[in-house]
């Protein structure tokens, strides 16, 4: 039993939180996938809406695309070094190479036809 809900309690957590990128992890661990990368910052009032949006957009969206976040007060390398200047950004990776980017709050139903287009 207490396996059980050791796994609900993991799943449950892992289902509202996203690996944190670094400028020493980031390399691979897009690397080979269909990536959504959020660059945000903790006081961004629209970075919260879009963080809320992609808590509901993982739970319908495809199963070959993976969500990681990127603080750029705490990593503005990564943000210096892939041109974002404006929250939120997200930026889609596809076998590691950057394909789009999109800037601004967008939907999870907006996140999901990105998603369709982008990772066909």
């Amino acid at each position: 039993m207490k396996k059980v809900v050791l796994v609900l309690l993991i799943s449950f957590v892992s289902l509202f939180g996203y690996e944190e990128l670094t400028i020493d992890n980031f390399e691979s661990k897009i690397k080979g996938k269909n990536v959504i990368v959020d660059f945000y910052a903790s006081w961004c009032p629209p970075c919260k809406v879009l963080a809320n949006n992609l808590e509901d957009f993982d739970v319908i969206k495809p199963e070959n695309v993976e969500i990681f976040k990127v603080n750029i007060d705490e990593e503005l390398a990564l943000a210096k070094k892939y041109g974002v200047s404006k929250l939120p950004t997200l930026l889609y990776f596809k076998d590691g190479k950057q394909i789009k980017e999109y800037v601004g709050i967008l939907t999870k139903e907006e996140l999901l036809q990105t998603s369709k287009e982008n990772f066909k």
